[in-house]
């Protein structure tokens, strides 16, 4: 019987692995099609607001960046297939592993350096090639490869050590590491939430507190009305890397602090930040982050459920390609392969997120004037050079934001 769970777990497996691919293959021709299509044409809404010029650019634009999706998408179906149907992350675990704790710790670690730099050169073409054909990039190579050292760094101190607890727990609780290590995880991920603005962040950008006037003292006086305590209002120097405008919320508990870019200050009026800053308020209020993290860790506590369950089918590591039982597979199995389970459940998480959007766009209109979020909304598509339409099919499967013909409709 296990011989047979093994064969058909293989055959859905390599059927997902290959279906899932080509199906976000197709979403992105979908779109690219769709844009081209329409790239003469600017939704009536728009027309006063974003230049036929404007449509262009965001339609190249979105049209390159999906070309090298479709490239990549391509490139990591190969290596997938090399990973599990060709037996390649079992020959990797034989090659690096003792066969004990540590040993399955470095062919963790292996396979995640593996993927990075194997993964590497998209993010090159991306940021020095597609961002700076459009003039968003200002990235220097020094700065680009500083970052990401600093970030290989930051990820070993980090997660190594966590890797190794949760190996610990897993070795000697045999029955309730599960419950143990799915705490453990919560705990690191709150903490993180905690000690990201004050502490990780820094190292990546400088965040000045935002100077005094009329500007601030209206920001203070939102915050008052909607009863939000941040440790802060500061502008972080997103200008050294990209021309690209945002702004947010980051922190926990008495750790929040509200963020913005310095190329959204310079975009904007007045009138358009305060519109943007009550979006980003409805959010908190409005419990979207804290539902996020409840939905999050509920999904968590039954992944963590099923890993015990599964830990000691035999046929669940052979129909997954690896004929090697260890916590290491056990992990690297649900870490990399149960995606292409959950695959078609994403667009679920895509619908509660665009809900949250509209009801954020909602409490905004109670704090802020449409029109100056509508003005703000339109200089963000057009200097992030964002489609202002986009295919159905795209949009229901990917977009975690309405599209901006729907919102502007809401909004009306």
């Amino acid at each position: 019987m296990g011989n047979l769970f093994s064969y058909y777990t293989q055959i859905l497996f390599l059927t997902l692995i290959i279906i899932n691919h080509l199906w976000e293959i197709y979403l992105a021709r979908r779109q690219a099609n769709y844009l081209m299509k329409n790239r003469f044409r600017i939704p009536e809404m728009f027309a006063q607001d974003i230049t036929p010029d404007d449509h262009q650019k965001s339609t190249l634009y979105a049209d390159d960046k999906l070309r090298m999706t479709q490239v990549k998408l391509i490139y990591q179906l190969s290596l997938y297939l090399y990973w599990f149907p060709f037996r390649g992350a079992e020959s990797l675990y034989m090659n690096v592993s003792n066969f004990t704790l540590t040993g399955d710790a470095v062919f963790l670690i292996s396979f995640v350096m593996i993927q990075s730099l194997l993964s590497l050169p998209f993010s090159y073409i991306s940021t020095f090639f597609i961002e700076k054909k459009y003039g968003f990039n200002r990235t220097t190579h020094k700065l680009f490869f500083t970052d990401l050292l600093k970030g290989l760094l930051l990820s070993s101190m980090i997660l190594i050590p966590l890797l190794f607890v949760v190996l610990l727990t897993m070795s000697y609780f045999k029955n309730s590491w599960w419950v143990i290590s799915f705490a453990i995880l919560t705990i690191f991920q709150l903490g993180m939430l905690w000690i990201y603005p004050s502490f990780i962040a820094p190292m990546f950008n400088k965040f000045s507190p935002l100077s005094e006037g009329p500007l601030k003292s209206r920001i203070e006086k939102l915050l008052e009305e909607v009863g939000f305590h941040a440790q802060g209002i500061f502008v972080m120097d997103a200008s050294r890397r990209s021309t690209h405008g945002n702004a947010y919320f980051t922190g926990f508990g008495k750790n929040k602090r509200v963020v913005f870019y310095d190329t959204l200050m310079d975009k904007l009026s007045d009138d358009e930040v305060i519109a943007v800053l009550a979006h980003e308020l409805g959010h908190l209020k409005l419990k979207h982050i804290p539902k996020q993290i409840a939905i999050s860790l509920v999904l968590s506590f039954f992944g963590f459920l099923a890993m015990y369950l599964l830990s000691r089918a035999d046929w669940f590591y052979t129909g997954h390609f690896m004929r090697i039982t260890s916590n290491g597979v056990l992990l690297f199995i649900f870490s990399f392969a149960a995606s292409f389970y959950t695959f078609w459940f994403s667009p679920l998480s895509s619908i509660f997120s665009r809900k949250n959007e509209f009801e954020a766009d909602a409490f905004a209109c109670k704090y802020a004037q449409a029109k100056d979020l509508k003005h703000a909304l339109t200089k963000l598509y057009k200097f992030n050079a964002s489609p202002v339409q986009s295919d159905p099919w795209y949009v229901f499967f990917y977009y975690s934001h309405p599209t901006p013909t729907e919102r502007f409709q809401r909004l009306s």
